[in-house]
């Protein structure tokens, strides 16, 4: 996906539906990060005869991707704001070894979410 250093990468999250499930877990003192499962909720596209049939079968309309509560956590962290390298000293500090390594542990998970398209990773800005 990305060549080279990550270190200054910042990762985002895409706006798709996604709800929090379950009790907090260990979380960090940032406002707005609760330590709860993350579900990712994608909405199913049907083609006309597909529209049909589950209508008949009366298949639900959206799929509900559940997270592992440290891909729960990335998600949460990923606020467009931190980068690569503040992210993995969050993770480390509450998972320690865990996650370990943790780099490569957070660039598969950032992979699997850009693959699903439920993320993005923005390269910084150059200083001027």
């Amino acid at each position: 996906m990305i060549d080279g250093d990550w270190s200054l990468f910042v990762p985002v999250r895409l706006p798709v539906d996604w709800e929090f499930e379950g009790s907090a877990g260990i979380h960090p003192e940032i406002e707005g990060v609760t330590g709860k499962n993350v579900v990712i909720l994608i909405k199913k596209k049907f083609s006309r005869l597909e529209r049909f049939l589950a209508k008949i079968l009366k298949a639900p309309g959206v799929v509900r991707r559940p997270m592992h509560h440290t891909q729960s956590m990335l998600w949460e962290l990923m606020d467009g704001v931190r980068n690569f390298n503040e992210i993995c000293d969050i993770m480390v500090s509450l998972y320690h070894e865990d996650i370990s390594p943790v780099q490569d542990r957070i660039k598969s998970y950032l992979e699997i979410f850009v693959r699903l398209n439920v993320a993005t990773v923005l390269k910084p800005r150059e200083e001027e």
